[in-house]
């Protein structure tokens, strides 16, 4: 499913909605869907970055395939919702310090009352202007698997 979405005066985008998965291993249909487009291998699909929108209250999940879509030099913006129900649970999420370990922007959201959308459209824009750069590694991938990472290039 996708939608267009005005970000900034001058910057419209197109956003794909992508199943739900927690890694780049599929086990589903679904989640085969999410590894095509993500590995490049849908050819009607190319995205310039992504955002993924995780749970903060069950945070630990979600960071897995953060790291690994990072690893694949994909735009990432962490986008945390239900940081309300963490709060109740007693987990207090220190988003600048989640920013520096991961090297991605972390924007927290609770789209059922409108809160943090426009933050989450700066920040849209400001890595767009930056170019859409890539984040640092967690893993080395092209040393580890060189013709099939490069292929892509």
């Amino acid at each position: 499913m996708h939608g267009h979405c005005k970000i900034a005066e001058s910057l419209t985008s197109t956003i794909i909605d992508l199943p739900g998965t927690y890694s780049l291993y599929p086990k589903r249909a679904d989640e085969w869907v999410a590894y095509k487009v993500l590995l490049h291998q849908d050819d009607d699909i190319k995205p310039d970055m992504v955002l993924l929108v995780a749970d903060a209250s069950n945070l630990k999940r979600n960071l897995l395939f953060c790291s690994q879509i990072i690893d694949l030099k994909i735009p990432v913006i962490v986008v945390l919702t239900m940081t309300d129900l963490a709060s109740k649970q007693g987990t207090q999420i220190d988003i600048s310090g989640l920013e520096r370990e991961l090297g991605v922007s972390v924007v927290t959201v609770n789209p059922r009352k409108n809160k943090g959308i426009t933050q989450l459209k700066k920040v849209i824009e400001h890595t767009v202007a930056l170019g859409f750069p890539q984040p640092r590694s967690f893993i080395n991938n092209l040393a580890m698997a060189e013709k099939p990472i490069g292929r892509r290039q």
